[in-house]
C-alpha cells in the first residue's frame, strides 16, 4: 500500500530529498508558512523537529499540520522524552486523521539540556519501542495495550541512525522494530559512511529500509567548529575544516561543499536519498539541491493500481 508521494518516490527508486525545519519559539504561523514555501518544489518532504535540544517550540505536529494545509508533505518527528505512550498514540491518531503520513521515531534530548531544566523527563518508551508501537497501531490496528482501533492509521514509520559511531547491528534492530526509512545523523566523513554502507549492503538492510543520508549545510567555519566540538557522535575530517577556513565567501563555500557531499552520497549503492539540515539557514537548501543537479524534481510515479487497464 502506498501512503504518500514520498512513498511513491522511494518505491520507484527515485533519489529522495528531504529537508528539516525547526518550528518557531512562538505561535507565528506566518514563520512556518514562509519556511515551507521556500522549500516547496525543492524537497520531497519536510521534517519538523520535536523540541530539539530540549528547547520549547511550537510542536512538530502543529507545524506539520500547517505544512499539510499548504500542500507540502511533512515528516513529524516524535521523541520519547516529553510524552508518555498515551499522549503519543493520541498525537499519532490525530496526525493520521489530518493526512500526515510520515513519522520519525527518536529518543530525543533530555530537557535538562534545554531551556526548561526543571522539566520532568518522561521517557516512557525508547525509540525501539516507539517504532514497535506505531507499527502495531498501523499493522495490527490496535493500541499498545491491544485495544482495537476504530479506523487504522496509514503512515510510513522511520528511525534514525548515526553511521559516525554506531555499528550496523543497531540499524538492524531499528529495522526489526519496524523502521521503513532511516534518516542518518550528519555525514561529513564520507569514507567512514562508505564503510558503514558496505556493511549495510552485506546485511541486506538497504533492501528492507530506505536509507536517507544526513547532510548539514555549514554557514561558516565557526559553525563547523561548533559541530565538531559540541555535537556528540560527530566526525568532521580536518580537510573540511581547513576548506571552510580558506573560503573567501563562507556561505557560498558551505553550499558548494554540501552539494558535493550530496552527490557523493547519492553515488553510493544502497543510498535512497539525502536529508538536508541547517542551523537557522533553511533558505540555503534550494541552492544545495540546485548545485547538486537535483532540480527540477522528477515527476512522481503513478502507482500501478491507479493506471488504466
Amino acid at each position: 500500500m502506498i501512503y504518500s508521494m514520498l512513498h511513491r518516490r522511494l518505491a520507484a527508486g527515485q533519489p529522495v530529498v528531504t529537508g528539516e525545519i525547526a518550528p518557531p519559539k512562538g505561535a507565528d504561523r506566518g514563520h512556518v508558512e514562509k519556511l515551507v514555501r521556500g522549500l516547496q518544489g525543492t524537497v520531497d518532504a519536510i521534517n519538523f523537529t520535536d523540541n530539539q535540544r530540549g528547547i520549547a517550540r511550537m510542536s512538530a505536529l502543529g507545524a506539520a499540520i500547517i505544512a499539510r494545509q499548504m500542500g507540502a508533505e511533512p515528516i513529524v518527528q516524535i521523541t520519547c522524552q516529553n510524552r508518555n505512550r498515551l499522549a503519543i498514540q493520541a498525537d499519532v491518531l490525530s496526525a493520521a486523521a489530518l493526512g500526515i503520513a510520515h513519522f520519525l521515531c527518536m529518543t530525543g534530548d533530555h530537557p535538562r539540556n534545554g531551556d526548561h531544566p526543571l522539566c520532568k523527563n518522561v521517557l516512557d518508551l525508547n525509540s525501539f519501542k516507539l517504532l514497535q508501537m506505531l507499527r502495531t497501531m498501523r499493522d495490527r490496528q490496535t493500541f499498545d495495550t491491544g485495544g482495537e482501533l476504530k479506523g487504522a492509521p496509514r503512515f510510513l514509520v522511520g528511525g534514525v541512525a548515526n553511521p559516525n559511531i554506531e555499528k550496523v547491528e543497531r540499524l538492524e534492530k531499528k529495522i526489526e522494530a519496524g523502521a521503513e526509512f532511516i534518516q542518518t545523523q550528519i555525514i561529513f566523513d564520507t569514507e567512514r559512511f562508505r564503510t558503514w554502507m558496505h556493511d549495510v549492503r552485506a546485511a541486506g538492510l538497504h533492501q528492507q529500509a530506505s536509507i536517507l543520508a544526513g547532510v548539514m549545510i555549514p554557514r561558516s567555519v565557526k559553525s563547523v567548529h561548533y559541530l565538531k566540538d559540541t555535537l556528540p557522535g560527530m566526525s568532521i575530517p580536518d580537510p573540511i575544516v581547513e576548506r571552510m577556513q580558506r573560503a573567501s565567501d563562507e556561505e557560498h563555500e558551505g553550499v558548494v561543499l554540501a552539494a558535493e557531499i550530496v552527490k557523493e552520497l547519492l553515488s553510493i549503492e544502497g543510498v535512497a536519498g539525502v536529508h538536508l539540515m541547517s542551523v537557522g539557514w533553511t533558505r540555503s537548501m534550494p541552492h544545495v539541491v540546485e548545485h547538486a543537479g537535483l532540480l527540477p524534481r522528477p515527476e512522481v510515479p503513478v502507482p500501478p493500481d491507479t493506471l488504466d487497464v
